[in-house]
């Protein structure tokens, strides 16, 4: 919650944005905070904040959930009671690319969506630098490998 709450302060600072501002902006995305909830969030004093109320913080001050709610720079990050990682890390779990360690690495690829296991083969389009075809047939036979295991797995669940 320190983490959303120092986020949101920074990010709407340095969109210029006072708190009144920002409030208007989370009711027209149809969230019903009012100035005051701004200054509680930001100043500690609210202990939560919902899922809802998280997309609509990062849609009204335009970026990303993920980067309201790990920070930016790679300083520990707690994930749960018990455990903390580097933030990078936290992030790249978050964004789908990596499982933590200790995780079932095929489970964690498994639950995905079809357009997510389309981008991992192919780029998506204007985020991720050309591959020479080297590359890209070793994407492709990693992919392929997975799609294997995946059946085998789910063959012997039936």
């Amino acid at each position: 919650m320190a983490t959303v709450a120092r986020r949101v302060r920074e990010v709407r600072k340095r969109r210029d944005l006072t708190a009144e501002q920002l409030a208007q902006r989370l009711q027209a995305a149809g969230l019903p905070w009012e100035r005051g909830t701004v200054v509680k969030l930001e100043s500690g004093y609210r202990q939560n904040v919902g899922v809802a109320e998280l997309f609509a913080l990062a849609a009204a001050l335009d970026m990303s959930p993920l980067h309201l709610l790990i920070p930016l720079d790679n300083r520990p990050y707690q994930v749960t009671s018990n455990r903390t990682e580097a933030a990078d890390t936290v992030r790249a779990w978050v964004r789908g690319e990596q499982p933590l360690e200790g995780m079932d690495a095929h489970a964690y690829r498994t639950e995905v969506s079809v357009q997510d296991m389309r981008w991992r083969v192919h780029g998506r389009r204007g985020h991720l630098a050309e591959r020479t075809e080297e590359e890209q047939q070793a994407v492709n036979e990693a992919f392929a490998a997975e799609l294997e295991e995946m059946a085998r797995r789910m063959r012997g669940q039936f």
